[in-house]
């Protein structure tokens, strides 16, 4: 009896310890409804909502140089797990057309709360993660060096393309 109670306290504790880091590392990043930039560590280019695209859903996510216009400003919200574009309040979303592999596309769409719209930011890896489905906000490495980066979702290893200042 008392080592299936010290099996149950063991992994109560560790799930508890892990709910604090989780939480103490996306408290620590942004609070809620804190407004900036999202900078990609491979090139410190920002996070941009394409402004040919911006009027409806489907708005490109992209790296640009940073310019301090408002589709390069960004809110996260610990609450919801969302980000919103401060432009037009469209939620960053990961297309469900193509959310099942490497390379999904990620754009702005209305808010739904929808677990596709829903992210996680860990500011010691400065790392985004998908709650859908685990996988990290990616800039493409075919377009690394120029504006129009493409935003994605691909399996998180760690690399530069794959960090974040929110």
């Amino acid at each position: 009896m008392r080592r299936n109670f010290s099996r149950t306290a063991q992994a109560l504790a560790v799930a508890v310890g892990c709910t604090a880091i989780v939480a103490g590392s996306t408290g620590v990043s942004a609070a809620v409804g804190a407004t900036g930039v999202i900078r990609s560590h491979a090139n410190w280019r920002c996070l941009d909502a394409d402004l040919n695209t911006i009027a409806g859903n489907g708005t490109k996510v992209q790296l640009w140089n940073c310019n301090g216009y408002n589709n390069q400003k960004w809110v996260y919200d610990i609450r919801t797990h969302t980000i919103h574009s401060q432009y037009n309040g469209r939620c960053l979303d990961a297309d469900l057309n193509t959310i099942g592999g490497n390379g999904t596309k990620v754009q702005l769409w209305d808010c739904n709360g929808w677990s596709n719209q829903k992210w996680i930011y860990d500011a010691i890896s400065h790392t985004i993660y998908s709650l859908y489905n685990g996988r990290c906000l990616d800039a493409d490495l075919n377009g690394i060096g120029a504006n129009g980066t493409k935003a994605q979702l691909w399996d998180c290893n760690g690399w530069a393309n794959q960090k974040w200042t929110v």
